[in-house]
Order: structure tokens, then C-alpha cells, then sequence
């Protein structure tokens, strides 16, 4: 492409600053009303396609431990939270499943807090930086329609709006959460927790602030289990107790004997958000936040020998067979994370319509390591050797300039620049004592930066007083740079990359008869490699391999039609939409060369199509009963792969058939109400080539969960609570189990 960003970004820098200038007359006047301090939420939530809102009476009315919880009755989306306070909880949209997490964006007040570093189980969003009681409003987008956003938000984008108070605001809760946990395996029992959170905040003449702080400590239920391998020196073998012989989701035999990754976790979180009216026109607001996590991941030998000891290693006899434990079966690991987010946001309103705002964010891995120890230690850790990795110094920085405005009386603009920077340092040193420093030799390292730069302009033309047609375009300018890897010996760097693409967007909404509506969209969307895509993995023969720092980006082609009905006390809509994802990244077996290679990968071609209904009521049969719920079918289908054609017509992993939610809330009484809500989720797959059919720990389930919730307010601002989720304790998996019957108990206080 011809057409240079520089250039794009001076015109909408251009377009972003006239009609600023055009306002100002020649003496120094005031020229813009006066604003309070806000989230710069207003101009970039319109999108031009689906949109849904969690409002804050909404949340209070169902069990919420962390605000993704805000996401959990949501039209076909998920949150993979396998316990509380779950920090890889990654978001499952129509066409991305729960390892796919670079195929959505979450902003709190523009503030990005996805993980676009990485791109799997461990990029999920920063949730922690946000506590629940923060919360105004939630805003979530469906697929890549609205030239505001990056490629990202192919998948979903979540838009979190926090408030600043207006006057002396202050409120203290106490929650406390147990869990019922059971499995086949004999790791079945009791798992608790308890939460603190409290909130202080004003309103002074043009100044607003609020500090928010919270405290988590729970236990979560075992998130893996130690398989043994058949073989080995049968006469050495020690006959032992409380094995389960069990199938693996292929259908292959296996022998559990113990469980791991049995988290206690402990996370700390600190908020504070300043807001100043600068000058009647212009306003500020400054956000600092901090979380921090201790977690350790204990382990747990479930076999005993003849005298009831418990066994971890060598080889046992079970089940008639002869197994051999891995020596690092039941090794316990532990972690801690110091984070930070720095934001910084200006904006106006001028008597003309425009606005303008001005938005800057870094998030920053202060803190970050991972030890895991060489042995198992099933227990109470004991220490020895292992290894230590540190992410230490990683993290992103964003900036945006956006305006938004009338053009005449029938077209509304919209221009903006972009540009981010994702760093990534990862370490991994050996560690005499694991649970202590990284005193030994390097065993691997690696690191990369991306950025992109971009510009946008977006314009909503109501060409007739029913018809609006809204055209866009977003210019990208992408970099990845400063890739290496090095392993005990040697360290190679990569070639530095850089592309430019355009993604237009396109949608046309008719209002045909009062309160009906009726919408098309499309809208293409270029999703980069993340840095982890591109530069992770190993270096054999002084070569790197089992990566590809030339992967090309996700290009999906998305299309989407939607009728919306109003009605008195509510409303309902249908959509139908497809996706076409022409190479698709995601980890896979390349089986056309020798030996194959295991890696992220291009699959050429990957398709989805879906419908989705949802409604919502209010007052339904009687004043006080609110009522929503959701279906969509989905059929997700790789359509293309060449390098591992075994996945050619099956179904696409980890998105299901079906997604369908219900949620009602009773105000039966002045000072109560009740909730129960429906969570189910249909068959889906965990492999490209669908050979998993056992339902088991590894596989991915359908499931159907049910919650409920009880609330009184009891006095003037106070407010208890009785809740639970998986009121049926169902038992079901995305790989790890997901948490038993939880019951919650909270005590809240408001001024």
C-alpha cells in the first residue's frame, strides 16, 4: 500500500484539531461549556453494530467476586474464572474460545487492560485493576465494526466505565465464599475464602477523587491432576492404595494418582482516581492503580504404599499394571506479581458539539516471577532445587487522541491517532532453593517488542430521516523489533518486521416503523502477532526453532445483521453473523514435515457462522421482576489447514454449538429481592481434529450451571447477602475443572 501513515495521521490530526480551531475566535474567550470530570467513554461506545449493557443495579444482583463477574450472563460470550480470583480468566466470545485472548479488547475509562503480549491462557485482561465497587456501567461490543478500535476487537470489546463521586461517598463490605468441591480422584472437599473491600470518596468545588481498596484470599479447588505412564521395572514396583484408573479425553488409558496446582492465593488491590475541572472547558482525570498476588500452587500425593504412606515418585503397582510417576509429577510451584497501571486523560466540550479527549496509559510488570520446583513436594513445600522465571519490567503503553462532532446537520465525524508499544522480557535461571532466589545458571531467555500506529475517521450520515449509513476506515502501522531468545549458552536475535494495513468498515441501519430497526455491518480486521507468538521457543543446534517470528496476522472479514425491537419495558433483537479468519493463529502439530514441529501456527482458513437472540424485560407479569435471557448457535468450522489437514471440516476448539443464559430478579418485597440466574454452554471440542469425546479432566464440557442470590436490606445502608453458584455442584472442564458448589455470604455498608 502505497499510502503512508505519517501522512493519514497528519489528516486526521487535522481534522481532529479544525473545527477546535474553528471555535476560537480571535479574542481569548471561553468557548467550551462546562464539563465535569468523566470516563472518555461517551464518543467511542457508539459502534455500529451490537451492543449490550451491564448496568451497576444489574451486577448487584447477581454473585460477584471480581469484575469480570460483570460478563457472566452476557449473550454468548463466557469467562474462563476457574476459582476466585482466577488470574488467566480469559474471555470466550462468538469466535474465540478460551485460548484465544488477543481476540478481545478490555478498556476500564480507556485504560487498556487486555494482555496483548501474549495470546493464550495467560493473557487474560487485568481484571484485578478494577474492583467491583468501582463499577458504573458496562459496555460490551460485537466484532470489529467501529474504525475506533484496533484489530483486536474481532472477538469482543468491553468497555468498563467507573464513576467519580459528586458528593461524600464511602462504603465497606465483608464477603466470605465457601466451595464444594468433588471429583472422581479423591481431591474432593471444602475450599474458602474471604474478601474485603471498602471505598472513600468527594466531590470538592472542581475537584473529585476516589480510593478504592480490596483484599482476596481464597483457596481454589486442584486445577491439574498427576498421571502416570504404563512401564517399568515391575520388580521394583510398590503395590499401592487410592489410584484411579481413568480414561484422557482421547480415550487413551491413564492412572491419576495425585492432584497439583491447588492454589491459595492472596491479592491485594489499591485504586485511586483524581478528577479536576482545569478550567470551565477542559477537565482532567488521573488514575493510579496497584495489584498484587502471592500465590502458591501446593500439591497433593492421593496413593498410599502398605503402611499408609503417601507415594510422589518412582514406579508403583495399581490397577494390575506396573505405572512410572515423572519425577516432577507433584512439584509445587508459587508466584508473585507487583502490577501497576498509570493513566492520564484530558478532555472538552465545545458549544459547537465537538469533542475532544486525549488519553494515555501504562501498565507495568513492577514485579513478576514464577518458581517452580525440580521435584515433587507433595504438601507443605520443603524447598530444593528449581527454577525461577521473571517477567519483571514487561507491560504496554498506549496513547490516544480522538475527536468527535457534527459535520452540517446530517453527518457525525469521528478522527483519531493511535499508537501502543507492547515490551516483553521473560527469564528462566536455576534456583538452589526454589521458593527463594534465582541463584543458579540461565536456562532460557526471551524477549520482543511490537508497536502499532494508527489513524482513524468514521462518519455517521443520516441520509434520510430513517436511513443512517456509516462508513470508516483505520490505517495500522505495525512493528515487532528487538526479538531475541537464549537459552544456558547462547543468545540469537531476530529480524526486525514491519507492515501496513487498512481495514474499512461499513453499516447501514434502517428505523423501517417505531421502535423497529434494522442493520447491516462489515468490517475487516487485522490482528497482529503478539510478541510470545512470534519469539517464543527454543534453540537447538544454534538455530531457533519451534517458533515463526514471520507469522502473518489474523484477517477476518466479518459481516452482521441485526433486528432490534424496543418495547414498553424492554427489548429484543436477532442477529446473524459470520466470520471468516483467513490465517487464523493458533498452536498446532505441522504433520506435513519430518520431524513435525509443535508451535503457533497459520491455519489458512477458519470460518464462523451463528445466530443469536436475546431479551430483555422489565416489570414482566408483575412491578418488581426483571427478566433476560440469551441463545445463540454457533458453527465454527476450520475450513483450511495446510499444515495440519487432519482439522480440514471439523469443528473449530473451545466454541460451542450453543451459549444460552436466563436471568430473573424478584423485588418482592420493599427491602428484598432474589435472583437465579442460568449459565449453559453446549458441545464443543478441545482438538483442531475433534478425537476428544470422554468427558474428563482435559477435555472441554458443555454444561448447564445454576445461581442464585438473596439480598436484604435490612437498615438504612445496609445491605446482606446469600448467594450460589453451581447451585447443583455440576461437575465440568476446560482442561482444569471449573469450581464446585460456592456459597457466598456478604455484609455491606453505604453512606
Amino acid at each position: 500500500m502505497k499510502t503512508t501513515l505519517p501522512g493519514l495521521c497528519a489528516i486526521a490530526l487535522a481534522l481532529c484539531s479544525s473545527p477546535l480551531r474553528a471555535a476560537d475566535p480571535a479574542p481569548p474567550t471561553t468557548t467550551l461549556a462546562p464539563v465535569s470530570v468523566h470516563a472518555s467513554d461517551s464518543p467511542v461506545t457508539e459502534t455500529p453494530a451490537v451492543q449490550v449493557r451491564v448496568t451497576r443495579k444489574q451486577l448487584q444482583r447477581q454473585n460477584v467476586t471480581s469484575s469480570a463477574d460483570a460478563l457472566k450472563y452476557v449473550p454468548n460470550m463466557m469467562v474462563r474464572a476457574r476459582y476466585i480470583g482466577d488470574p488467566n480468566a480469559v474471555i470466550s466470545g462468538r469466535n474465540a474460545g478460551t485460548l484465544q485472548s488477543a481476540r478481545s479488547l478490555v478498556y476500564a475509562d480507556g485504560l487498556l487492560l487486555s494482555n496483548l503480549m501474549t495470546n493464550g491462557y495467560n493473557g487474560a485482561p487485568r481484571w484485578g485493576m478494577v474492583a467491583p465497587e468501582e463499577i458504573g456501567a458496562v459496555d460490551v461490543l460485537y466484532g470489529p465494526y467501529s474504525a475506533l478500535y484496533p484489530g483486536n476487537s474481532l472477538g469482543t470489546t468491553v468497555l468498563i466505565h467507573t464513576v467519580l463521586p459528586q458528593h461524600l461517598v464511602a462504603s465497606v463490605s465483608t464477603q466470605l465464599m465457601s466451595q464444594d468441591y468433588r471429583d472422581a480422584y479423591g481431591a474432593g472437599g471444602h475450599y474458602s475464602g474471604n474478601q474485603f473491600a471498602a471505598m472513600l470518596g468527594n466531590r470538592q468545588g472542581r475537584w473529585s477523587w476516589l480510593l478504592a481498596l480490596s483484599r482476596l484470599d481464597n483457596d481454589g479447588q486442584p486445577m491439574q491432576y498427576a498421571t502416570a505412564t504404563p512401564g517399568g521395572n515391575a520388580a521394583a514396583a510398590i503395590p499401592v492404595t487410592g489410584a484411579t484408573l481413568d480414561r484422557n479425553p482421547n480415550g487413551a488409558p491413564r492412572l491419576v494418582y495425585g492432584a497439583n496446582s491447588i492454589e491459595h492465593t492472596v491479592q491485594t488491590q489499591a485504586k485511586l482516581k483524581l478528577g479536576v475541572d482545569i478550567t470551565d472547558h477542559v477537565a482532567a482525570l488521573f488514575t493510579l492503580g496497584w495489584w498484587h498476588d502471592d500465590a502458591e500452587d501446593r500439591t497433593r500425593s492421593l496413593i498410599r504404599d502398605a503402611s499408609g504412606q503417601p507415594v510422589s515418585g518412582g514406579v508403583i503397582s495399581a490397577a494390575g499394571q506396573t505405572w512410572t510417576l515423572p519425577a516432577s509429577g507433584l512439584a509445587p510451584t508459587a508466584g508473585t506479581d507487583s502490577h501497576m497501571l498509570y493513566g492520564a486523560e484530558l478532555n472538552g466540550r465545545f458549544d459547537n458539539g465537538w469533542h475532544w479527549t486525549a488519553v494515555a496509559s501504562h501498565y507495568d510488570f513492577l514485579h513478576s516471577q514464577a518458581a517452580t520446583a525440580s521435584r515433587a513436594e507433595p504438601g507443605t513445600p520443603v524447598g530444593g532445587p528449581g527454577t525461577i522465571a521473571d517477567m519483571s519490567g514487561s507491560g504496554w503503553s498506549t496513547f490516544d487522541l480522538r475527536s468527535s462532532g457534527p459535520l452540517g446537520e446530517r453527518n457525525t465525524l469521528y478522527a483519531g491517532v493511535h499508537d501502543d508499544r507492547y515490551v516483553l522480557d521473560t527469564g528462566v535461571r536455576n534456583a538452589s532453593n526454589w521458593p527463594g532466589d534465582a541463584d543458579g545458571m540461565p536456562v532460557s531467555a526471551f524477549a520482543g517488542r511490537t508497536s502499532t500506529r494508527a489513524a482513524y475517521l468514521q462518519d455517521v450520515w443520516g441520509f434520510a430521516p430513517a436511513w443512517a449509513l456509516t462508513l470508516g476506515g483505520r490505517l495500522e502501522q505495525w512493528r515487532a523489533y528487538g526479538g531475541l531468545l537464549g537459552n544456558a549458552t547462547s543468545t540469537l536475535r531476530y529480524t526486525d518486521r514491519q507492515r501496513t494495513d487498512f481495514s474499512p468498515k461499513a453499516a447501514l441501519s434502517w428505523d423501517f416503523a417505531n421502535d423497529w430497526q434494522l442493520r447491516v455491518a462489515h468490517g475487516k480486521a487485522v490482528r497482529y502477532p503478539t510478541v510470545a507468538e512470534l519469539f517464543q521457543g527454543t534453540i537447538s543446534a544454534n538455530a531457533i526453532v519451534n517458533n515463526n517470528p514471520a507469522l502473518k496476522p489474523e484477517i477476518d472479514e466479518s459481516t452482521d445483521l441485526t433486528l432490534t425491537r424496543q418495547l414498553d419495558h424492554g427489548h429484543w433483537r436477532v442477529s446473524v453473523f459470520q466470520d471468516r479468519i483467513a490465517d487464523a493463529l493458533y498452536s498446532q502439530t505441522d504433520i506435513t514435515v519430518t520431524p513435525t514441529v509443535t508451535s503457533v501456527q497459520n491455519i489458512d482458513l477458519m470460518r464462523v457462522r451463528g445466530v443469536e437472540g436475546e431479551l430483555g424485560l422489565t416489570d414482566v407479569w408483575t412491578p418488581g421482576l426483571d427478566f433476560s435471557a440469551s441463545l445463540a448457535l454457533n458453527d465454527a468450522k476450520t475450513l483450511q489447514d495446510s499444515q495440519y489437514p487432519l482439522a480440514n471440516g471439523k469443528v473449530f476448539p473451545r466454541i460451542p454449538k450453543v451459549r444460552a443464559s436466563l436471568f430473573a430478579d424478584y423485588r418482592f418485597a420493599p427491602q428484598w429481592d432474589a435472583s437465579l440466574g442460568i449459565r449453559h454452554s453446549g458441545h464443543q471440542y478441545g482438538t483442531l481434529n475433534n478425537i476428544d469425546f470422554v468427558d474428563t479432566y482435559g477435555a472441554v464440557s458443555s454444561f448447564t450451571v445454576v445461581d442464585a442470590k438473596l439480598r436484604w436490606k435490612f437498615s438504612p445502608g445496609w445491605t446482606a447477602s446469600l448467594g450460589v453458584d453451581n447451585l447443583t455442584n455440576t461437575r465440568y472442564w476446560v482442561y482444569h475443572p471449573y469450581a464446585g458448589r460456592t456459597v457466598f455470604g456478604q455484609l455491606r455498608w453505604d453512606l
